[in-house]
Order: structure tokens, then C-alpha cells, then sequence
């Protein structure tokens, strides 16, 4: 909730009509998906409540014209929430799926786009500068390669994404922009396991700071109570590994991701938890101090 909370606040502060998350159907990027329905849940029980405020910038934001307001949550981050799948040849059918189901559930507005011919051109652009075709590591490629295979799918997919939030408000006649929304959580970013100017890059970060158990917790959460039933299965699924592209036929190799990471992952979620105690015994601590010289 205060998540929510916080994006609605920085949404009418910001002047943007809306957010662009690029959504593909994992945990944390349904997770950011989630907080942004519960905004708008929100939203639309304030108005129903008589909130005249929160009434004049939802009407604002979504771009509500002939006295129109906004009365259902679906129909309102139809106005103001963008989703993009931005697959390849090695996305899952599954994760394709879940994305299209959970926007669906939240309302927002879906976008299924294939980065396959943006990849090739930067692959043929490579070669053609310098003579050399890159290989994945099952192809015979090396360390250095297998990682700028790796690295181009999740920048292109950011590149994608501040276009979309640019433009699309322009395409469908509304004005300003858009905030981008990025999904890394506390724990990817400690342990490196992200790619820089990736899904980490964006305007916002809802859950920079969650860890990812924790994540998981709030998704079983969302699925009950704020009525995603699709968090469910998403929350359960088993991480799919990241997969290569070459941009030519050679088969993808997939390498080690979030099942393999498991582990880490456990242990930086109970650093983080035990961290934040230690900080929230020292607030109460200075709390109780500076009472004491009331």
C-alpha cells in the first residue's frame, strides 16, 4: 500500500500522464505491475469516498474529458498504466502468457512486441564494422561474447521501453509522457545479478529495496487480496533461465539465472532483513532519547 501510495504522490507531482513498465511475466516485473493496479484501486475508492483532490488529478493524469471520472480501476490504469512484452525467439510461451493475463487483470493498457529484428540489426551492424560475427559459447564463442549476447536483448528491451514512454501518449492523443518503471530488487542489485541500463534502468523503482523473498510474500498477498489471481501462478512458476541470441539459427544456450541464484538470493534477503531490524531498533532507540528530553 505505500508503495502505491508513493507512486500516486510522485505521478501528480511529476506532470506525466502515466507509467510504462516493461512487464515479462516474472516475479519482480509482475510485482511492480501489482502496486501499480493497487494504485489505482486506490485511486478510484478515494473518489467513490468524496476525495475532490484526488478526483481533480485522476481526471488530470488520465486525460477524463466532458465530465467524465474515473469509477473503476481497470478502466482507470487503462488511462494511465502501459505494459509491454518485449519477446524473442527465446521467450517462453508461458511467461507470454502471465504477461497477458495479469495486464489484463489490472487493467492496463498491452503492448506484445518481438525484438528479434532490432537484435539482427545490431548484430549485422557489429559485423559489418568489424568483420567478426559474435557466437554464444555453445557455438564456440567466448566469455566476452556470450555476455554482449546476453547484454543486448535486456538494453535493446530498454531502449524500447523510453521510446514507448515517449511516444504512445502522442499516439493516443494525450499529452505529456510517461514515467518508466523498473523492476530490479535490493538483492539483484547487491549480488550484480542485473544488467546495467537493463530492466535496472527507469524512472522509478517501486521494489529497489524489497528483497526478494519478501517480494514473493507481497504476490501471495496480491493474488488474494487485490484480486490478481494470475500472481499466483507467477509467484509459483520456476525462473526460466536467460537464453542467448546470436540473431542467426544457431540454437540458444541457456545460462545460469534466477533458479541457480536461489541460494544467494536467500542469503542476501536475510542480510537485508536483519539490517533493516537493526536500523528500525536504532530509530526507536533515538525515539526514546529524544523523548526523554522533551
Amino acid at each position: 500500500m505505500g508503495a502505491a501510495c508513493w507512486l500516486w504522490n510522485y505521478l501528480k507531482r511529476s506532470g506525466a500522464s502515466g507509467f510504462l513498465l516493461p512487464l515479462s511475466g516474472g516475479v519482480d516485473s509482475s510485482s511492480v505491475a501489482a502496486i501499480v493496479g493497487c494504485m489505482s484501486q486506490l485511486v478510484v475508492k478515494e473518489i467513490a469516498n468524496g476525495d475532490e483532490q484526488v478526483k481533480a488529478d485522476a481526471i488530470r493524469i488520465g486525460n477524463y474529458i466532458d465530465g467524465q471520472v474515473p469509477t473503476d480501476s481497470k478502466e482507470f490504469a487503462k488511462h494511465i498504466f502501459y505494459t509491454v512484452f518485449m519477446g524473442s525467439d527465446n521467450s517462453s510461451a508461458d511467461s507470454r502468457r502471465r504477461s497477458r493475463a495479469l495486464s489484463k487483470e489490472v487493467g492496463s493498457w498491452h503492448l506484445d512486441v518481438s525484438i528479434d529484428g532490432v537484435i539482427s540489426s545490431l548484430l549485422s551492424l557489429f559485423q559489418t564494422l568489424t568483420g567478426k560475427q559474435l557466437h554464444n559459447k555453445e557455438n564456440g564463442g567466448t566469455n566476452v561474447e556470450n555476455a554482449a549476447l546476453r547484454n543486448i536483448q535486456a538494453r535493446t528491451r530498454m531502449v524500447i521501453a523510453f521510446m514507448l514512454a515517449s511516444l504512445l501518449p502522442w499516439v493516443h492523443n494525450k499529452p505529456g509522457f510517461y514515467l518508466v518503471l523498473s523492476s530490479t530488487t535490493a538483492d539483484e542489485g547487491l549480488c550484480g545479478n542485473l544488467t546495467k541500463y537493463g530492466c535496472s534502468s527507469g524512472d522509478l523503482n517501486p521494489v529497489g529495496s524489497i528483497n526478494k523473498q519478501d517480494l514473493r510474500a507481497f504476490l501471495r498477498w496480491a493474488a488474494e487480496n487485490l484480486g490478481y489471481s494470475s500472481l499466483a501462478e507467477i509467484e509459483a512458476a520456476r525462473p526460466n533461465a536467460a537464453s542467448d541470441s546470436t540473431g542467426t539459427n544457431d540454437r540458444p544456450v541457456t545460462i545460469p539465472s534466477l533458479a541457480s541464484m536461489k541460494f544467494v538470493f536467500q542469503v542476501f534477503s536475510a542480510v537485508l532483513q536483519r539490517t533493516l531490524q537493526r536500523i528500525l531498533s536504532g530509530c526507536k532507540i533515538i525515539f526514546f532519547r529524544c523523548n526523554c528530553f522533551l
